[in-house]
């Protein structure tokens, strides 16, 4: 893809021209400047489950509302920073990869459309992140965490998360088909636990976390291997997040165990893990850092509505 020359476009600016003279012959005025808005020609699709989602961080979208989608999530900083011709945001809270090729049933008991309806010939750039609800992984490494080790079935979900090796690839070749033309970056899941210690807001021992935090990156590496597989560019959240999880206090990307409105669902992003998501990709995207931004504003007359 033509990136740099699609985004050397941000940088133009529209200047008056050379002064006239005035009719009186005293004063010399300069022309009026017109203001021209510079956009790139990419054409976006966000696919994804909740990660990628953002449930309850600050306003929901209600395109559809089942999905509990945020006006701030990564796609939409990513759109915003990007300055698409056109973004199309399809991730759905609790989606899995099997979401992808068929309809979906949402928290509020309606479906939605297959996440791949969203691409076409002319879409650019994609992104996935997608593979912790395949086969409960997710919620099983919660439910975990909140147990004990005995009852944890460490070694099906290390059996699991190798699977989704198989199911990435899959989705990014059939990604490749609806849209042939289309970059495809594979977002990988930033730390949630700790991988040293343990805290109040995880409850669990270390002895407990350990295995868990080795699921967790067992399935980044299946995604890794998925898109590797595939020709997919993967994007490495877990690398850049370390020091973010949720005892970082302060410093944490991700939100505790407790349900907080307008700030994140139990142990999921908050608005800055979605900014740190969106910057890491703008950077694979174009090789170069964002101008970050508090919230998310893309173009209104580039988003895409996506009823279900």
């Amino acid at each position: 893809m033509r990136w740099a020359v699609l985004l050397a476009g941000l940088a133009l600016a529209a200047t008056g021209c050379e002064g006239g003279q005035a009719a009186d012959g005293d004063l010399d005025l300069p022309d009026p400047v017109v203001e021209t808005e510079v956009t790139t020609d990419i054409d976006y699709v966000a696919l994804g489950d909740s990660f990628s989602a953002g449930p309850f961080i600050g306003t929901m979208r209600t395109d559809p509302t089942g999905c509990a989608r945020s006006r701030d999530n990564y796609p939409a900083f990513l759109a915003d920073w990007l300055d698409v011709a056109s973004y199309t945001d399809v991730s759905c809270s609790a989606a899995t990869t099997a979401d992808l090729y068929e309809r979906m049933l949402m928290f509020d008991g309606k479906t939605t459309r297959p996440q791949l309806d969203a691409l076409s010939a002319d879409t650019d750039l994609v992104t996935l992140g997608i593979g912790g609800n395949d086969f409960g992984i997710y919620d099983s490494l919660i439910r975990c965490q909140d147990g004990r080790l005995s009852t944890c079935p460490v070694a099906e979900l290390e059996a699991d998360a190798r699977k989704v090796a198989g199911r990435v690839e899959q989705a990014v070749r059939r990604i490749g088909q609806r849209a042939p033309d289309a970059d495809v970056y594979v977002v990988g899941y930033p730390d949630i636990l700790p991988t040293e210690g343990t805290c109040a807001a995880v409850g669990a021992s270390e002895e407990v976390l350990g295995p868990v935090t080795r699921v967790a990156g067992l399935l980044n590496r299946s995604l890794e291997r998925g898109a590797a597989a595939a020709g997919a560019t993967y994007v490495d959240m877990e690398a850049v997040s370390k020091g973010h999880d949720v005892c970082a206090k302060g410093r944490a990307w991700v939100n505790g165990p407790r349900f907080r409105a307008g700030i994140a669902a139990p142990f999921h992003p908050k608005i800055n893990g979605m900014r740190a998501v969106a910057a890491e990709v703008f950077e694979q995207v174009t090789g170069d850092e964002p101008e970050v931004t508090d919230y998310a504003e893309p173009d209104p007359d580039a988003i895409v509505l996506n009823q279900p």
